[in-house]
């Protein structure tokens, strides 16, 4: 039976490995220039093998103490004698892949006991094919120990805690042996990355509130006013129906009117006509088509008659289409008038006509005319005045 693996599966992928990568990614963006203010170095006091001290603030060394800010860790250094230098070559690759690479050189190329082993390396350079140069320290733990205890009274009391060993290397970069008092202040960088890290992201938080707040205050009044506007279109609804209902009421009666003045009121038409014609003539027909009215029938001078008809209200364009004719020894012409009507005065939809004027004395009515036809109704049967139709002449 095969063991547990303790591998997490997604997709195929081991997200521990994924895991792995990101950190050694995160860790090499730290470290880069461009995230170096995230986690400054903490200067560190060191003790020289010649007897003398410096302060390293995480670029060089200083001849003496730096006067503005205390060294918060100290490190011993160790002479050359007491380690084995080697210079390798390797490929660019990760830094994790390095320090794999590099304590895996230390182990075979070590005199000393795997237990008693103290390696530490330095990435000096780049050669011109890309090669990276690291420089490899290693040491005895059992002699370096010795000799840290005897470097121990230099040491500031009020530090109380274990230095670390350094070993100068060939470029004048500090080397650090591991094992020894380095972790503390690694943990005091970390500390400070997450710090620095918590007060850019509670930065940003606060800027991107500061951003968003506006639109959230103009997305809250956006929803208010349309809230708002959609109480108010219910309360006004009933009003905007009954708005409506009298819009559509008015096209119709629009509609309607527009019906009616194209059709003409007869019984006005045929009380202005009684009205108008002279007792001498006599209408043998009456036609209207739209607005233009026909007459036939006899008279006594038609062109009086077509004067007396210029002058009726809402008679316009009277006019004769043809000449009027008398027969030879008749005392009436035969006349055919066209008039052109005003619908102001007698469409449908004109106003209501003035009561009639008291009708004269009716003359003795004139015999009818043989073979005329009449096409309209006598109009003044409610007047005292005798009618003007015929039905002959």
């Amino acid at each position: 039976m095969s063991p547990p693996t303790t591998s997490l599966q997604l997709f195929g992928l081991d997200l521990r490995l994924l895991w792995q990568e990101f950190r050694t990614a995160w860790q090499a963006a730290a470290q880069s220039r461009y995230l170096a203010w995230l986690t400054p170095a903490a200067p560190v006091r060191l003790l020289r093998a010649d007897g003398t001290q410096a302060l390293w603030n995480g670029r060089r060394f200083a001849a003496e103490p730096a006067k503005g800010r205390a060294a918060e860790f100290e490190a011993i250094e160790v002479s050359d004698d007491l380690v084995l230098r080697k210079r390798l070559h390797m490929p660019e690759m990760p830094a994790a892949a390095i320090a794999q690479a590099v304590q895996l050189e230390a182990q075979t190329a070590s005199p000393f006991a795997a237990g008693n082993l103290v390696w530490g390396y330095d990435i000096t350079a780049a050669t011109a094919a890309g090669a990276r140069s690291v420089e490899l320290v290693m040491a005895e733990r059992a002699q370096l120990g010795r000799y840290v205890e005897q470097q121990r009274h230099r040491l500031a009391p009020a530090l109380a805690r274990e230095p670390e060993v350094w070993v100068i290397g060939s470029g004048g970069q500090p080397i650090v042996l591991s094992g020894w008092g380095e972790q503390a202040r690694l943990r005091a960088a970390v500390q400070h990355r997450r710090a620095a890290c918590a007060l850019i992201a509670s930065a940003l938080l606060i800027g991107l509130a500061m951003a968003v707040t506006p639109s959230l205050q103009l997305r809250a009044r956006s929803i208010d006013a349309i809230a708002a506007f959609e109480g108010l279109q219910r309360e006004v609804a009933p009003v905007v129906a009954q708005r409506d209902q009298f819009t559509r009421s008015v096209e119709r009666l629009d509609a309607v009117r527009s019906v009616l003045a194209e059709h003409i009121d007869m019984l006005r038409l045929m009380t202005a006509l009684t009205k108008a014609l002279p007792d001498s003539t006599y209408l043998q027909s009456v036609q209207t088509q739209g607005l233009k009215l026909s007459i036939h029938g006899l008279t006594s001078d038609s062109a009086a008659l077509m004067q007396t008809l210029g002058a009726v209200p809402g008679f316009k364009e009277v006019r004769a289409p043809m000449a009027a004719t008398r027969a030879s020894g008749a005392d009436a012409e035969n006349f055919r008038i066209e008039i052109q009507l005003d619908p102001a005065v007698f469409a449908l939809t004109a106003g209501t006509p003035a009561q009639d004027a008291p009708a004269q004395p009716a003359a003795a009515p004139a015999p009818p005319a043989a073979g005329a036809s009449a096409s309209a109704e006598p109009a003044s049967a409610a007047a005292p005045r005798k009618s003007r139709f015929t039905s002959g002449g």
